[in-house]
């Protein structure tokens, strides 16, 4: 990826997104966001860089965004990379389920290391879980101990994954 500056012109090619993020982010927060996204080690001198800003602005503005949540440089474990199961898993719950018992059940979901994702929904199902393991066979023992028996949980589809080719705005290379 290259590490020359963004023009003004290019700072988003689809309009429809740009006009979506103008409401969250001006183009100089969403350069940043890219490079960050690129090289989340990246130095505010170098971001300033890229961006046109200096590197006290550039600081400023990052941490702005970090501050606000609209930024957080992480690490993700790439699990195709290290050849790791991983599915995704549609959750209904029972009719009855009250928000204390939600929040509950989300609390204790939270705390499972083996789920890396959690997203609340409207319509057929009621939350996506992201689970990974060693295997297939250990995802739906695993899910069968957490799921199978929740008296909170209707339902639940397992779906794996066999290919990840785009995760966080990035492509996902599978090695090569």
């Amino acid at each position: 990826m290259s590490s020359q500056s963004i023009s003004a012109d290019e700072w988003l090619e689809n309009n429809k997104v740009k006009r979506i993020l103008k409401e969250h982010l001006d183009e100089t927060d969403y350069r940043i966001y890219k490079a960050l996204n690129e090289d989340g080690r990246m130095s505010d001198t170098e971001i300033g860089e890229r961006v046109g800003l200096s590197r006290t602005a550039a600081r400023r503005r990052r941490k702005n965004l970090q501050e606000n949540g609209l930024v957080d440089v992480i690490g993700v474990l790439v699990l195709q990379e290290a050849k790791l199961a991983y599915a995704d898993v549609f959750v209904t719950l029972e009719s009855g389920v009250d928000s204390d018992e939600l929040d509950a059940f989300v609390e204790h979901v939270q705390s499972e290391e083996l789920i890396y994702e959690i997203e609340e929904y409207m319509g057929k199902y009621d939350l996506l879980l992201r689970v990974w393991h060693a295997s297939l066979s250990d995802i739906k023992e695993y899910l069968r101990g957490e799921l199978q028996n929740n008296p909170v949980v209707e339902s639940y589809e397992a779906i794996p994954v066999t290919k990840t080719h785009k995760a966080w705005h990035k492509k996902v290379t599978d090695g090569e």
